[in-house]
């Protein structure tokens, strides 16, 4: 029996995707996305709905506080679906327990960018630098927690050189300090540093991912060049409340899954440099918690903790 014909009231009202963040960024981009396929296959409005604040606890808090029947979706990132948790000792979710996954969206590589004059033309000048002199040497990142504080904590643990963290709020005014050399480098998600690489505004040294990117093909992998280890991975997905019945996680599934292979869609997000990569429920399930439970132990062993 198809997951359509078991749940075959399903859904009954409009849908609302929860976004943790203000409208204009990644996720509420995948967000209205999603909204406007799912609107047209399941015949019922779907609704963006954004709650940023509170490290993602607003948007969270609400998804709780809503009956789980899959009428409520989560639309989440690695902070508010996993490094929130460690980073927050008293935060007011915990992915694991609240939330049942639907599924991954997207995975993001990422680029290690520096000043266009900088001294450093590759990975292997900066690293050789940072050893040479330790807290040298100065780093971007979104924020506390965020991809490229992590990235900047493991490098330097990698590396056993001290260097300098500053934390931004979000991408954009963290790149616009490399542009004016103010900080060293940064690693940051391809969607936002990528047009600046390629438009020569920064310097790529490197690219957190699997293979290199066709956006910037003579940049390196950190595999390549042996950093393999400590690559943050950018990544979206999708959940609804804990407790919400099987064959409803099964028709979200379908229609998500579905649209974020659709060609139009998909186009939108590759032509970024971002990969679309969808799984099943248990096996994003089993994603999240693994990666709950990796970079809590990382931020904690790095004293790593917001206020």
């Amino acid at each position: 029996m198809s997951a359509t014909h078991a749940q075959s009231g399903f859904p009954s009202k409009p849908i609302t995707l929860v976004v943790p963040y203000a409208a204009g960024g990644l996720t509420d981009q995948l967000a209205r996305e999603l909204g406007a396929y799912m609107t047209t296959t399941l015949k019922q409005p779907v609704i963006v709905e954004n709650r940023p604040g509170g490290a993602a606890q607003i948007a969270m808090n609400f998804l709780k506080g809503l009956p789980a029947d899959g009428h409520t979706v989560f639309i989440g990132d690695v902070p508010s679906l996993a490094t929130n948790v460690g980073l927050f000792p008293k935060l007011s979710y915990d992915p694991r327990k609240d939330l049942q996954a639907v599924t991954e969206l997207v995975e993001a590589p990422a680029l290690v960018v520096v000043p266009n004059k900088s001294p450093f033309k590759t990975f292997d000048d900066l690293v050789k630098a940072a050893k040479a002199k330790p807290n040298s040497l100065s780093y971007a990142s979104q924020g506390v927690g965020t991809g490229g504080h992590l990235f900047g904590t493991l490098l330097s643990d990698h590396i056993k050189a001290p260097m300098t963290h500053a934390a931004y709020r979000g991408s954009m005014p963290g790149l616009a300090d490399v542009i004016s050399a103010q900080v060293d480098f940064m690693y940051d998600a391809m969607p936002t540093a990528g047009p600046l690489a390629t438009s020569q505004k920064v310097r790529a040294l490197a690219v957190g991912a699997d293979k290199r990117s066709p956006l910037l093909p003579d940049v390196p992998t950190l595999k390549e060049l042996g950093y393999g280890s400590i690559v943050p991975t950018f990544w979206w997905g999708a959940a609804v409340k804990r407790g919400t019945p099987e064959p409803v996680v099964a028709k979200l599934h379908e229609v998500i899954t579905a649209a974020m292979h659709d060609a139009g869609i998909a186009k939108k997000f590759t032509s970024q440099g971002i990969l679309v990569k969808t799984n099943s429920p248990a096996e994003f399930g089993q994603y999240l918690n693994s990666e709950v439970t990796y970079w809590t132990k990382i931020m904690r062993d790095a004293g790593m903790q917001a206020e």
